[in-house]
């Protein structure tokens, strides 16, 4: 009987671990938008610096630069390096964000780049200034996602069919899942600004959305 008493303490105890679990996973119940790592963009903000997120990732103070010899990619020896611009040279009369990252759409707009329309430089490009609403985002600011900025210097078959489905009702992105590096994480946070600026894609506030944190 004693044995069978703490067999069921056990089962309960477990019971109770796993609901708890399920609830914090899903927000007891929200949106399945409040997801945790929409909460720990803000916490993170909040904090100060330095929180650990769930992938180990560790909340980034500043964007740096690195030399060309020191960049781990190009070779220190190879005398041809001295025919490139370092990037903190190439870089310094771009507008920074308040990360101190490069802000590429001022860049863009204020024509201090001018990206190639093609490989080869010819044809033209399909520019197109269209903003869609992600509305989906619980607590945070709604998305706005400009398709000017990108289509500028991207071709549509950089995103689709492969990374979002042409079409409404198709796509689901997450920032459990853009911080694995989907949906909009397979650029940004790598070649585009890093997924710490928050409101540069958390633009567009809403009644139940926060104050700035920012």
């Amino acid at each position: 009987m004693y044995q069978l008493k703490q067999n069921l303490m056990v089962v309960i105890i477990l019971g109770l671990a796993a609901s708890a679990l399920l609830s914090a996973c899903s927000g007891g119940g929200a949106e399945k938008s409040q997801s945790r790592a929409a909460q720990y963009v803000v916490e993170g903000r909040l904090g100060g610096g330095g929180k650990q997120w769930q992938d180990n990732r560790y909340y980034a103070e500043s964007a740096a630069t690195e030399p060309l010899r020191e960049d781990g990619v190009h070779d220190p020896e190879n005398p041809a390096l001295e025919a490139l611009q370092d990037p903190g040279a190439a870089m310094s009369k771009f507008p920074f964000d308040r990360r101190g990252a490069v802000d590429w759409v001022k860049t863009l707009d204020q024509g201090l780049i001018d990206p190639r329309q093609s490989l080869k430089g010819d044809g033209e490009m399909l520019i197109m200034n269209m903003d869609i609403i992600f509305t989906d985002t619980g607590q945070m600011p709604w998305v706005r996602f400009p398709h000017l900025a990108h289509t500028k210097w991207l071709d549509c078959s950089n995103c689709h069919p492969a990374i979002f489905v042409p079409q409404r009702g198709f796509n689901n992105p997450s920032m459990d899942g853009i911080l694995a590096g989907e949906h909009c994480g397979r650029c940004h946070d790598k070649v585009a600004f890093p997924l710490w600026i928050c409101e540069r894609c958390h633009s567009v506030p809403h009644e139940n959305s926060p104050e700035k944190w920012w």
